[in-house]
């Protein structure tokens, strides 16, 4: 990695799933927890013709949709072998899917 996952930017994980290409996925941990671990929690991000896949999701529009009732907290070697993010949401679209993930997992 030339840096690391940060809050509301969409990684692909090429070793982090036995999917096929990878998956891709949303960092929604805060910027605290960020620099406090050696983790980050993501939720899954699938193309919006995968509707189907359940949960509640949150339209990224071209990038597709976030999965927010199935987060999952990785280690940052999930990420190994990508350098960049695919794309960086606009602060309160990512403040939404994180939003809507604390309120599945309630207080």
């Amino acid at each position: 990695m030339s840096r690391l996952p940060a809050f509301g930017e969409v990684w692909l994980s090429p070793d982090g799933t036995v999917l096929p290409g990878g998956m891709l996925c949303l960092v929604l941990s805060s910027d605290l927890y960020n620099t406090q671990r050696e983790q980050r929690i993501v939720v899954e991000v699938i193309s919006q013709q995968l509707t189907a896949a359940g949960g509640v999701l949150i339209d990224l529009g071209p990038i597709g949709a976030a999965v927010v009732d199935t987060p999952i907290a990785v280690s940052l070697g999930w990420f190994a072998g990508s350098t960049e993010p695919v794309a960086t949401l606009a602060r309160e679209l990512a403040h939404r899917a994180a939003d809507a993930l604390r309120d599945l997992l309630g207080p």
